[in-house]
Parts: structure tokens; C-alpha cells; sequence
């Protein structure tokens, strides 16, 4: 059992990417939950345990306060337990005469509400 591991990492070509210490959040593609978006080039993203994340996007992306499904990639691949991060993606699927988009993510940081934040969550 101790070297089917190491033979899997080494076949799929991919690494696991895990926070360096253990009480890192980090917001893995496999535990997305739920977002809201705030403008577009910032989604608040819940994962599965109750942590909320700012995510923030390059500009060229629009119209994200409309999708109903979002899907997150990490630049790591790492079977959904890689932590999504700067230079990941957000797609944006075609929908009601929009194209769709792949959106840059430029950072990824736990969600700290503010009076910019939340000022922000006001406006939509």
C-alpha cells in the first residue's frame, strides 16, 4: 500500500496541492457549496463546511450576476482536492444569449467582512 500512492502521483502527472498548516483555509474545487456574485471581478464562494472565500477575477469577464452554474478549476488539477487559487479558472456557461466564459482568477482569500465587502453586497 505504501507505494501505490507515489505509482498513482507519477502516472496521473498531477500533485496534490494541500495548505501549509493544517489550519490554512483553503477553498479545495470539491467542496464548493455556493457563491454569491458582487460585481464582476468578485464572487464570495461558500465550500461545503461554512467557510466563505473572496474570489477575484481578471477583468474581461460580464453579466455574472445571471448564471446559475458556475464551475471552479485549480491550475493543479489533483482529482477536485486541489485548493482553487490564483491563475485557476471560473467557467461560465452559455446562457440567456450570453457567451460562454473562462474567467482568470487572480486570488483567492478567506472572506473577511468589512464595510468594503459588505458595501459591495449592498449595491446588487
Amino acid at each position: 500500500m505504501k507505494h501505490l500512492v507515489p505509482a498513482l502521483l507519477l502516472l496521473t502527472g498531477t500533485a496534490l496541492v494541500v495548505p501549509a498548516a493544517a489550519d490554512e483555509q483553503c477553498l479545495r474545487q470539491n467542496m464548493v457549496n455556493g457563491w454569491k456574485v458582487v460585481d464582476d471581478q468578485t464572487l464570495i464562494v461558500n465550500d461545503r463546511v461554512g467557510h466563505q472565500f473572496t474570489v477575484s477575477l481578471a477583468k474581461g469577464c460580464h453579466d455574472l450576476k445571471w448564471p446559475m452554474r458556475l464551475a471552479f478549476s485549480a491550475d493543479t488539477g489533483g482529482f477536485g482536492l486541489s485548493c482553487i487559487q490564483r491563475h485557476g479558472f471560473v467557467y461560465v456557461p452559455a446562457n440567456g444569449g450570453n457567451i460562454r466564459q473562462r474567467c482568470l482568477i487572480e486570488n483567492v482569500r478567506p472572506y473577511a467582512s468589512g464595510r468594503h465587502a459588505d458595501a459591495a453586497m449592498d449595491k446588487r
